[in-house]
């Protein structure tokens, strides 16, 4: 069994997102080396647009580190990873060139992606019916130049729920929408819902303040929608509602390439199509089934803004729980193969969740005089530093060629094993 191995404190961040950002400041603050690598051709962003202050507060501060600790890799592709937690190698194409990354840890931070579910809605774009972000371009635009003035004191419907729950993150962007609606539009603002919960962070107190800022709630069960000539139309159970303008929030989907990147990183993904942190052996929020890769942010779950950097920092915690002390050690109880018992059917290597089983090449054990022990031979081994001891790979060996170090079996295994050892009553 290995014993303590030295690491060194380097962290690849993957994502162009504003979780990514906070994990390598919060990383860097911490005295670690940071690999940000970028698959879009885009500007890395480092936090959300509606907390514009503390995006230049953390941009300022990363660019003072940025010499010394942090290297950008902007418009990469990863074409493979290889090595195990404490001595990961990233192998990345960029501008037709290959590049090579080594890092103890890794966090994916690639985000989510929007668009409009024009079949969910059942409801196609106009002039009086946008998105959410329609509706935040024309409210940023500058005085005079927007369409901030035309639109005053008009009633406004904004609609949740609609073909089915909102995500948190669009959800609670709308929300807030309204009230600018209504500071800023003096619009007379009705806010359609169908199943409001108010388990996110600051939900609770936002539809207070939506309700003193005099907007209307309204809920529904099956609403029926009208746009025509003289405006927006929505019926529902206590009447019927006309506005003006009816603003439809996005909708969030997987980014494209996660399920390709979840195989290059070997972990996994759920049934929705995000990135799946529930592992056999520990379930923490962000923890991948790979011991030393981490997920962060909106790449595996349904949050808002501020929860997503949360997580984040969660994120960077973890690492640094990992790392910090400058070395990596194997769990108290990991599984070893015997080599010569092997038969190379690959059973363990396919059923282990953490990918810490290979097939390797031992070489050849003498004896003190040089005498041949053992033969070389080709079988299975198990990374110490990766494996988790769950004992998937013991469980599912036809064989039982594997065995748990540091944990004693169960008496009926040992029967089975040496029955002459096990006393009779």
């Amino acid at each position: 069994m290995s014993q303590r191995v030295p690491v060194e404190k380097k962290v690849m961040v993957l994502g162009d997102t504003p979780e990514a950002g906070r994990v390598a400041h919060d990383l860097l603050g911490l005295g670690y080396l940071v690999h940000w690598v970028s698959f879009e051709d885009t500007p890395i962003r480092t936090s959300f647009a509606n907390s514009a202050r503390d995006n230049q507060s953390r941009e300022a501060e990363l660019a003072k580190l940025a010499d010394a600790r942090l290297a950008f890799y902007g418009d990469c592709n990863l074409v493979a990873l290889e090595g195990d937690v404490g001595q990961f190698t990233a192998r990345l194409r960029r501008d037709g060139e290959m590049l090579s990354l080594d890092a103890a840890a890794l966090v994916v931070a690639t985000g989510n992606e929007r668009y409009y579910p024009a079949e969910r809605y059942k409801l196609s774009l106009s002039s009086n019916v946008l998105t959410v972000s329609q509706i935040q371009r024309q409210l940023d635009a500058v005085r005079g130049a927007g369409a901030a003035l035309p639109h005053r004191h008009e009633r406004i419907l904004v609609m949740l729920d609609l073909g089915g729950e909102t995500a948190r993150e669009t959800a609670t962007e709308t929300l807030r929408l309204a009230i600018r609606l209504r500071e800023e539009w003096r619009g007379e603002v009705y806010a359609f819902y169908q199943n409001l919960k108010v388990d996110t962070p600051g939900y609770e107190r936002l539809t207070r303040e939506m309700r003193e800022k005099g907007v209307v709630f309204c809920r529904y069960a099956e609403p029926q929608i009208t746009v025509d000539e003289k405006g927006i139309a929505v019926a529902y159970v206590e009447g019927t509602v006309r506005g003006e303008l009816l603003v439809l929030p996005e909708a969030v989907r997987p980014r494209e390439g996660t399920a390709e990147l979840a195989a290059l990183l070997r972990v996994r993904v759920g049934e929705d199509g995000y990135f799946q942190d529930i592992n056999i052996h520990h379930y923490r929020p962000g923890l991948s089934v790979r011991k030393g890769i981490y997920f962060a942010g909106r790449c595996h779950l349904d949050v808002a803004g501020d929860e997503a950097l949360s997580d984040a920092a969660l994120a960077a915690a973890n690492i640094d729980a990992l790392l910090g002390e400058g070395f990596l050690e194997p769990e108290a109880v990991i599984a070893h193969v015997d080599s010569y018992k092997c038969i190379r059917c690959l059973t363990c290597i396919r059923t282990c969740p953490h990918a810490a089983v290979e097939l390797a090449d031992y070489q050849a054990v003498t004896d003190g005089d040089g005498l041949p022990v053992r033969s070389a031979v080709t079988a299975a081994r198990v990374v110490d530093l990766a494996c988790r001891g769950c004992g998937a790979c013991l469980a599912n060996c036809p064989v039982r060629a594997i065995e748990l170090v540091g944990q004693q079996l169960p008496a009926w295994m040992l029967a089975k094993d040496n029955p002459q050892e096990i006393s009779q009553p």
